[in-house]
């Protein structure tokens, strides 16, 4: 049985995504901290949950991510998606899969490309802050140089409303914002830290360290568990946040899908 998510199912259905914590922490920000503005199914088996599927209105392309324990539940979930949100799989949509998932994704849909993620986590016992340059918490204030800096650095999603998710840090250069990284999602399990840009002309003097370092101190204070997202041939990133006490955990797909 698949159906929408209610309130009623809500515990149950976090309960379960929490199996996975980082592997699902997507998918459990659209159940909670983002699901006004999602669109979320359930698949049930003799009264458990074997699956959740997804889509996220704010973002600007169609997108969908899900959890499923066999290609036919996935199956049943996408298809159902798709009918509620017609613009899914009609047009190139965006998912974010772990290796399971995207390969039940293959059986389902036409791939048009990928990239290679790597979700990057951090313990309070691993993180290593560093000491040459301070970052502050950033504030409604500081919104418009926010987006000037996301423009500048080409971020590929930005929105104004990324303080309502959670704590940005930066830092500054004769009062100019010169790098940052903000909230993308918080929940009482995990925060993903993203939004993280440098000003081309201050790259690789250790800012968006700082920030990031910064950020991921707050975000302990919020949640037991912090991690990011890194394209694979961003080495020069990956080095970054492994010399800040980030290991990768696992790999996912950053893909585009098309109905065959």
């Amino acid at each position: 049985m698949i159906e929408p998510l209610t309130d009623a199912l809500l515990p149950t259905a976090l309960a379960y995504l929490r199996r996975w914590p980082y592997r699902c922490a997507l998918l459990a920000s659209n159940l909670s901290q983002l699901r006004p503005r999602c669109d979320v199914l359930v698949a049930q088996r003799v009264g458990r949950i074997v699956g959740v599927a997804s889509t996220y209105f704010d973002l600007p392309a169609p997108n969908l991510v899900f959890t499923a324990e066999t290609g036919e539940i996935a199956a049943a979930l996408i298809a159902a998606l798709s009918t509620r949100n017609p613009g899914l799989l009609s047009q190139p949509t965006m998912a974010l899969l772990p290796e399971p998932q995207f390969q039940q994704m293959q059986q389902l849909a036409a791939l048009i490309d990928h990239e290679l993620e790597y979700q990057m986590v951090v313990e309070p016992e691993t993180l290593r802050v560093p000491t040459n340059h301070s970052a502050r918490r950033l504030t409604q204030a500081d919104l418009p140089t926010m987006s000037a800096l996301a423009q500048a650095a080409s971020l590929s999603v930005w929105h104004e409303s990324a303080l309502q998710f959670g704590p940005a840090f930066g830092c500054f250069v004769d009062q100019q914002l010169v790098s940052m990284a903000a909230t993308h999602f918080a929940t009482l399990e995990v925060i993903e830290i993203g939004h993280v840009a440098t000003h081309p002309n201050q790259r690789g003097r250790g800012y968006a360290k700082a920030a990031t370092a910064a950020l991921a101190q707050a975000a302990f204070a919020l949640a037991p568990r912090v991690y990011l997202m890194v394209l694979e041939q961003n080495t020069a990133a990956r080095a970054a946040y492994r010399s800040l006490g980030f290991y990768s955990v696992e790999r996912f797909h950053l893909a585009r899908f098309q109905r065959r």
